[in-house]
């Protein structure tokens, strides 16, 4: 059987760039507006129907990038989400989500995300409905200019037409596309099941496993599972279980489809009390500062993960694709993969750890992803139905420990899905900040970014070393809001009504 030809033709004109391809551009904003007037909201969010990326802009804009044949001028991508009050403005039933979150400040659900009211109150957006934007555009572009050209453009317009612009932030990539903590970022996502293409077939998601080996059907390349498109975008297969077989597809209304949920979260980054407590702390368990960041975080800075090579980096894993995420926490044996050239070659096995020897409870990639572990849900297949799309770009400069006046940097952390129940809240509350999840039987935090409000103290444990604990706060949530990412036509249509 081969499923690729049974997976679902993507609507590639209709779904926005961001959500299942993503910018990556080097640098990207976010702007939020406020509207009182349905009939300004609408006519101005109609207006911006030819100028949203689709879904096949930005996939032809990433291929040409990647093979170097950039068109003669740089793309400013943009992508539009609006939020429940929005919706009910414009006369849309959110009911049919069945997702209270959209219909909710961010700031009103600090005990559900684990945020403190201290935090809350120092909100960029996002604290009470008054902060909360009704339209969020993400712009993003290769060219800083030209991005803040476009961006001026389109505020100038939203404010012609009586939007009230609330926010605005600048985003950009880091050296070696680390963020501030200093590790290399983005690199573990799920590939998306999808067809661009039926003639000939062209999926979304590259395929980069040989058919003769059995991953071959649930693998687009060694440790980057196949998921459905119904778990990221309205209207399509969701995933089950049983990983080869499509579920209902999500979504009730027509007005849903080819749409997303996206979760927008402010997170703010103390660098200085996440190095002074890896110097403070590293050697009571005589261990380096850096042994021990690589442990918090499951990977060493430059992505080694710790599974693979527990005692340094290894420049060898990081330069090989389908080395650095081959790897499950019980083992895996070994994979053939398709090279570029059209040859083929067997990646190795790896590592058993169903101890945390080598990669701790605690770590943080452990915590949100458990991969082939069974968990406090139920067994891997569970895993994969509560995986979200992630994006996001930092903020602000990179850490200089000279610095005079502390510098405010983080991430501007976006996340797609079609669910925030099933999906985002649970992977924050349920796993991040639950000291005995996913793992039944491990008591430990997510010492990087999991919050504790009952006791303030976050603590785990490595093999053989004391306790570790913490209170200090090395990510801190400073805004955000719960937004639906329409399809092009829905926007479309916003005229005809």
């Amino acid at each position: 059987m081969n499923l690729l030809l049974q997976e679902p033709l993507l609507d590639v004109e209709e779904i926005q760039g961001n959500i299942l391809r993503g910018f990556d551009t080097q640098w990207q904003e976010l702007i939020g507006f406020k509207s009182t007037s349905e009939a300004m909201l609408r006519n101005w969010l109609s207006s911006l129907t030819s100028e949203i990326s689709t879904l096949k802009e930005v996939h032809e804009y990433r291929l040409s990038r990647s093979r170097d044949h950039l068109p003669d001028t740089n793309p400013v991508l943009i992508n539009a989400s609006i939020s429940g009050f929005a919706l009910k403005m414009l006369q849309f039933d959110t009911a049919v989500i069945g997702e209270g979150f959209l219909n909710l400040p961010m700031g009103s659900l600090a005990v559900t995300l684990g945020d403190s009211k201290e935090d809350v109150a120092k909100f960029k957006l996002g604290k009470d409905k008054a902060s909360t934007p009704e339209v969020l555009l993400l712009i993003g572009s290769e060219q800083k200019d030209a991005l803040v050209k476009k961006s001026d453009l389109l505020i100038a317009r939203a404010e012609e037409a009586g939007l009230q612009l609330i926010y605005r932030e600048m985003g950009a990539k880091l050296p070696g596309d680390i963020e501030h903590f200093g590790f290399r970022d983005g690199i573990s996502q799920v590939g998306v099941r999808g067809l661009l293409n039926q003639t000939p077939v062209e999926p979304l998601t590259l395929r980069q496993i040989e058919e003769s080996d059995p991953k071959h059907e649930t693998f687009a390349a060694p440790g980057r599972p196949l998921v459905w498109p119904g778990q990221f975008v309205y209207g399509y297969p969701t995933q089950q279980e049983q990983s080869t077989v499509p579920g209902p597809l999500s979504g009730q209304s027509e007005w849903l489809r080819n749409g997303s949920l996206l979760v927008f979260r402010r997170l703010t980054q103390d660098v200085a009390a996440f190095r002074n407590f890896l110097t403070e702390t590293a050697p009571k368990l005589d261990l380096t500062a850096d042994q021990l960041s690589a442990k918090i975080v499951g990977r060493w800075p430059d992505g080694t993960p710790l599974i693979l090579s527990p005692e340094s980096t290894d420049p060898l894993i990081v330069a090989d694709a389908m080395r650095i995420n081959h790897f499950n926490y019980g083992g895996t044996d070994e994979v053939i993969v398709k090279e570029e050239n059209g040859n083929s070659r067997t990646v190795t096995g790896t590592y058993e750890d169903n101890n945390g020897l080598r990669c701790p409870h605690l770590a943080h990639i452990r915590k949100v992803n458990p991969r082939d572990l069974n968990t406090d849900q139920g067994g891997p297949g569970r895993t994969l139905m509560m995986q979200m799309i992630r994006r996001g770009i930092p903020f602000g400069p990179l850490y200089d420990p000279k610095e005079k006046e502390m510098q405010e940097r983080g991430l501007l952390f976006l996340s797609y899905q079609t669910s925030f129940n099933e999906q985002f809240k649970k992977l924050n509350t349920q796993w991040m900040n639950n000291p005995d999840a996913p793992e039944v039987g491990q008591h430990n935090h997510d010492l990087l970014v999991g919050q504790s409000l009952i006791t303030k103290e976050r603590s785990g444990t490595l093999p053989d070393k004391p306790k570790i604990s913490t209170e200090a706060k090395w990510v801190i949530p400073s805004g955000g809001c719960f937004m639906f990412s329409p399809s092009i036509d829905f926007f479309r249509k916003l005229t005809l009504v």
